[in-house]
């Protein structure tokens, strides 16, 4: 098997992702120029590069620095059902309901004249389904032929990793990646698609359902940033994909399933010290690397699961103040709703745009924050964990206070020991101006948070 490396533009090192703020949004949901009811989630509802263009402002506005738009690729049989964009046919070709290939390269060189990266997902596992049945690879248009997939098999068992990376998930032709043409093609794809299209970077779907001899392979042709897909609570089986040779880095998601436990289901928060630990020592300097997150396109919306703004407030704080890469899913500052997939997926023109909503500002506010320090380079620090408050510190520059009482509890009085502030010198909180205290003489701060609330302190004169 050949691994030859092409000639691409120049794209950022996958550190400098450190820095950046990442907006997911898909292509087909998040803006459209007729704006038409979404009435079926299950088929197409308008959502284009062209409108796309048209809302860079609002996602700028909100503070975000970074797109990761849904699969650009034309889609098998054209059926009117793959609006999600992950049943591929022809990886060289657009997915015209989205827009033209120069409609998307328009929208990537908009984005970039407003320091906004692009994120591709990218899909090496599998393609889309032919109308003839399981057998018929026809309508695959870059891999039409029986030898480049696996036996026809579905994944039954995903403790069992053979059964997990040789059979076919949600029924779709699972790739041969040991086939010589089938390795060889996707890696000269992968470098064809961020040259073609000058994309910053790849999200990097169902990781680990391939073998770690192609990520390696790949990897070697990839150097750029690739967030691994990697859907597991295990840090130690997501970390066997993450390293120099593989995948730079993951979502975080054993975070996701706490975040959504302790903060929105009520577990003890002290849950939270095993993500903030393990990770550590995991991935060492790396854990900057990780996508935080607490919902996304694959999982029912933090609101439709737990129906307390204040706890979504906490989710919403510990994603931004987190170390870590911080990812949004399109329309959670409009506090968005939605059960299983595709009830996840409304269209968020039938919300509106608006830049003045609670939380539109709230998200908006924790970006300035993140503008204002270095977050890429502060060290986090636990500072206190019970069943219903946990708090952190990054580097001497922020404190971190969160609880999942929800909105009807009433106060929560903590006394954090060993912050990073000064002995008797005013922090305020972020999100509320003139909410301020003392620190004591022996560094402690006196938390009080009401009613489910979450604050972030910083100094007083950094607050303004």
């Amino acid at each position: 098997m050949l691994i030859t490396m092409i000639q691409v533009f120049a794209y950022p090192d996958a550190k400098e992702f450190r820095k950046r703020r990442i907006y997911q949004l898909m292509t087909d949901r998040f803006a459209s120029v007729e704006q038409k009811p979404c009435v079926n989630l299950h088929e197409y509802c308008g959502g284009t590069y062209n409108a796309m263009v048209q809302k860079l402002d609002y996602i700028k506005n909100l503070g975000y620095n970074a797109i990761w738009i849904s699969p650009t690729i034309d889609q098998a049989e054209n059926a009117t059902n793959l609006y999600h964009g992950y049943s591929f046919s022809d990886f060289y070709k657009p997915n015209l309901y989205f827009g033209t290939e120069e409609e998307l390269q328009t929208m990537i060189a908009e984005a970039h004249k407003r320091d906004i990266w692009v994120v591709a997902d990218v899909v090496y596992n599998h393609v889309g389904a032919c109308k003839g049945g399981r057998l018929d690879f026809s309508c695959i248009k870059t891999f039409s032929k029986p030898e480049y997939f696996n036996p026809d098999c579905d994944i039954t068992n995903y403790s069992n990793q053979t059964n997990v990376i040789n059979c076919r998930l949600c029924a779709l032709p699972d790739l041969n990646q040991h086939n010589e043409f089938v390795h060889d093609e996707l890696l000269r794809w992968a470098q064809w698609y961020i040259n073609h299209y000058n994309f910053d970077g790849y999200r990097v779907d169902t990781v680990k359902h391939i073998d770690h001899d192609f990520w390696k392979d790949l990897r070697k042709v990839t150097p750029w940033f690739n967030i691994a897909e990697i859907f597991d609570g295990d840090y130690d089986f997501i970390k066997s994909f993450t390293n120099e040779q593989e995948v730079q880095t993951a979502f975080n998601y054993p975070l996701m399933f706490n975040i959504q436990g302790c903060i929105g289901g009520g577990d003890s928060m002290t849950k939270l010290s095993y993500n903030f630990e393990k990770a550590y020592e995991l991935w060492g300097e790396d854990v900057r690397d990780l996508g935080v997150f607490f919902e996304n396109h694959d999982n029912p919306r933090f609101l439709s699961l737990y129906n307390d703004l204040k706890r979504y407030e906490n989710a919403l704080t510990l994603i931004h103040t987190w170390i870590g890469i911080p990812v949004l899913y399109y329309g959670a500052e409009q506090d968005m709703t939605g059960g299983a997939d595709p009830d996840n997926r409304h269209a968020l023109w039938e919300l509106g745009y608006s830049q003045t909503s609670t939380h539109f500002k709230f998200i908006q506010n924790l970006n300035k924050l993140r503008s204002k320090f270095p977050m890429d380079t502060l060290d986090q620090k636990e500072l206190y964990a019970t069943n219903d408050f946990y708090a952190f510190s990054r580097g001497n520059k922020i404190v971190t206070a969160l609880t999942n009482t929800g909105n009807k509890f009433g106060q929560v009085h903590i006394r954090v020991p060993n912050t990073p502030f000064e002995p008797n010198s005013r922090v305020c909180n972020v999100n509320y101006p003139g909410d301020c205290l003392s620190v004591n003489s022996d560094r402690s701060l006196d938390v009080y948070l009401n009613n489910g609330e979450a604050k972030v302190f910083v100094r007083e004169a950094d607050a303004e």
